[in-house]
């Protein structure tokens, strides 16, 4: 039987260095991230006494392309996990891919692996309205083979890159998890009486398009009518290297009722909603899971779900949440009572 190997590969601008990847996409366990595993391989005449270094870089864009100015970019690059390659300063541990490739490409053909940061994010990007150009905030990472005389002398006409894409996967203790709900009591200032929301969700994750039934119970014991029940999908982010407990919440779904809830009443309603990547507007400032190919089609962004020793506020990126947010509205003049019931979305298999 003849086992066939697929190989991702990248050479240098002036093909002295070239970068072979086994995969391009790794997923993020929560506990750990997939290795990334490969080869590099050199010309030795242009290499001479010189190294040859791969390295992991971690690029976030914070910021629009066309509003730099005066020589000031809103790009943040970290590069990280250098390893030297040559002269080899330790033995690597090698797949059987490796193997494969380095029988097949010579004796100046070195593998490596290289690990994600615990405190990085997932590939994330933000979604382009039709009036945007360029990335607006992303995440992305790139693996760089180079040659230079130590880790910093990096000459861009003698580096290999290649992108790759950091998944994040739903861990499977959260699929046994009861499905959430909530309530709430609100008081107001411009009448008397409470109004109260209990609202529950039939699972605690869903995947992109899946269908979200949520039941509603509304007690009117305020003075004043209820007029409508808002009920909404939203996106929660937030970029927690600038700012703390600023949160972003977009609306994926939105559905209103027109109920004229009476003083002394209560109703109940059921919602089916769904989380999926809204309709291109003039600005998109959805996330989105990071692409490699630009013509891929968008998905939105899965949950966080962070290492179990890093704390939210220490990630250097992008933290997305979403829940389903119940509103009833008396009035512009009285207030809103509000509730929201998080869940998580994981990403649909490819």
């Amino acid at each position: 039987m003849v086992v066939k190997f697929q190989v991702f590969k990248k050479s240098s601008p002036n093909s002295k260095v070239t970068i072979y990847l086994t995969k391009r996409e790794y997923v993020d366990h929560s506990s750990h991230v997939d290795k990334v595993e490969g080869v590099v391989l050199f010309d030795p005449n242009f290499v001479q006494d010189r190294n040859v270094y791969v390295q992991m870089g971690l690029i976030f864009r914070f910021g629009r392309e066309d509003e730099e100015s005066m020589g000031y970019n809103f790009v943040k690059t970290l590069y990280l996990d250098t390893t030297q390659l040559y002269p080899p300063l330790k033995e690597v541990k090698t797949s059987e891919i490796q193997r494969n490739l380095i029988n097949r490409l010579g004796n100046f053909a070195f593998a490596f692996n290289l690990e994600f940061p615990k405190l990085a994010s997932p590939s994330y990007t933000m979604m382009r309205g039709y009036e945007d150009e360029g990335p607006l905030i992303n995440m992305e990472y790139e693996v760089m083979g180079f040659v230079g005389v130590n880790e910093q002398d990096m000459d861009k006409w003698s580096v290999a890159n290649l992108t790759v894409r950091r998944l994040m996967e739903c861990p499977a203790r959260f699929f046994d998890r009861p499905a959430p709900d909530g309530s709430i009591t609100k008081t107001f200032l411009t009448c008397s009486g409470t109004v109260t929301i209990q609202a529950s969700l039939n699972s605690s994750v869903y995947f992109p398009d899946e269908e979200i039934n949520v039941k509603v119970c509304l007690k009117n014991h305020a003075s004043r009518e209820v007029k409508r029940l808002k009920v909404k999908v939203v996106q929660l982010s937030e970029v927690p290297m600038f700012s703390t407990n600023q949160v972003r919440d977009k609306t994926l779904m939105k559905a209103d009722d027109l109920i004229g809830l009476a003083p002394g009443a209560c109703t109940n309603r059921e919602f089916v909603m769904v989380a999926r990547v809204p309709a291109r507007t003039a600005t998109g400032k959805i996330f989105l899971q990071g692409k490699l190919r630009k013509d891929a089609e968008d998905q939105l962004a899965p949950s966080t779900v962070t290492h179990p020793t890093v704390s939210k506020d220490d990630i250097f990126g992008i933290y997305v949440q979403y829940a389903v947010r119940v509103k009833a509205a008396l009035g512009p003049l009285f207030g809103d009572a509000v509730l929201d019931i998080p869940f998580t979305l994981a990403a649909r298999p490819e």
